[in-house]
């Protein structure tokens, strides 16, 4: 799984009919002072005044790669089947989540492309009438899958591609060949409608090849975000000890080739710094949870495979969902059960650092 905790910033508008079917707010009951019940508009927020809008949905913890920062080699993700969310629970908790105002739902992993019931689970969400539909991937088996999640109702995808060298992206993904991403992407761009580039920045990998992605991305009508490293879990600890590289590093060695232009921040794209390039389509993005924290404006949680509603990436704290959801929890209780721990529990900041402090969460099992 090849993902940063803002893999979706500097995304383009989506047409004015589905912006339109985005839900802003939720109903819920409320009772009176004579005990009568009414129904009052209130988004789900938490108690620091950020609205949450964003959905990051994992519906698998496995994975094709073994990508050295997201993974220790040997490391083989274990579970009981009965542990997993099936696809009917998945589209239960997906409607409870419409009715709590959730606008973007973005399906990740591990390797969502390996999930056997992900083009069910897309045109679901799409017929629940979510306003974007979004999709992070290695890209391995894109190929194959574009023009079925495309038709489902996917509306953009992100791909990881932290180099275009065959031999350092082997090395990178532990074995990755770089030709079946590069064919996925010459397919994607044929039936989806915006890709974006995701690079990991690793300081001993790829800083002297950043001008020549900005180039690929330029050249084939991609956007391209560059994101730092984050502690997740240990591997995640060795790759900032051996690789970690600021994004002001990155935007200083791009901007030395091309004219970057900013862009106003749009709060429900993601926390990137966002910019043009000069003379083109593009829009490049620079995440930075190390360098320079962007908590303030978060608008986001994350459902696990395992149906654990986690409310940053950089933290451990969450909420059993599956054990409610099975053990037939009518959904006005289940958006209860998010709206008071989302409110209570989603802490102000995460804590990623480059002094070696490790979040104990793996990035497979959080899903970026």
């Amino acid at each position: 799984m090849r993902e940063s905790s803002a893999h979706d910033a500097c995304d383009r508008g989506l047409p004015a009919e589905r912006r339109a079917r985005s839900a802003h707010a939720t109903l819920f009951p409320a009772v009176d002072g004579e005990g009568r019940g009414t129904l009052v508009r209130e988004p789900l927020g938490d108690h620091f005044g950020r609205t949450l809008t964003y959905l990051r949905v994992s519906v698998t913890e496995r994975c094709n790669m073994r990508c050295e920062y997201c993974t220790l080699p040997g490391l083989a993700t274990r579970f009981d089947r009965d542990e997993l969310l099936g696809p009917a629970e998945f589209d239960r908790l997906l409607a409870v989540f419409q009715d709590l105002g959730i606008r973007h739902v973005r399906f990740t992993g591990g390797e969502p492309l390996i999930y056997p019931d992900l083009v069910g689970r897309i045109a679901q969400a799409r017929a629940l009438g979510f306003s974007q539909l979004s999709l992070t991937t290695n890209g391995y088996l894109l190929a194959r899958h574009a023009a079925a999640i495309s038709a489902a109702g996917l509306d953009r995808i992100n791909v990881s591609l932290d180099s275009l060298d065959r031999e350092r992206y082997a090395r990178i993904t532990c074995g990755g060949d770089l030709r079946h991403v590069l064919r996925g992407l010459d397919r994607a761009r044929e039936v989806i409608g915006r890709i974006k580039l995701n690079v990991v920045l690793l300081r001993d990998r790829n800083l002297d090849e950043l001008p020549t992605l900005v180039a690929f991305a330029i050249a084939q009508g991609f956007d391209i975000q560059f994101i730092e490293t984050m502690p997740l879990g240990a591997a995640g600890k060795a790759a900032i000890a051996r690789s970690y590289a600021s994004v002001a590093v990155a935007h200083a060695r791009i901007a030395e080739r091309y004219a970057l232009r900013p862009l106003p921040h749009q709060i429900d794209r993601g926390p990137a710094q966002c910019f043009q390039v000069e003379g083109t389509d593009t829009h490049l993005g620079f995440v930075s949870p190390i360098s320079d924290r962007f908590c303030e404006s978060c608008n986001r949680l994350r459902l696990t495979a395992t149906g654990r509603l986690v409310y940053c990436l950089g933290q451990t704290q969450g909420v059993d969902l599956r054990e409610p959801l099975r053990a037939g929890e009518p959904p006005e209780r289940l958006a209860a059960l998010i709206r008071t721990h989302v409110w209570r529990d989603k802490p102000e900041r995460h804590e990623f650092s480059e002094d070696g402090l490790v979040v104990p969460v793996r990035m497979m099992a959080i899903g970026g």
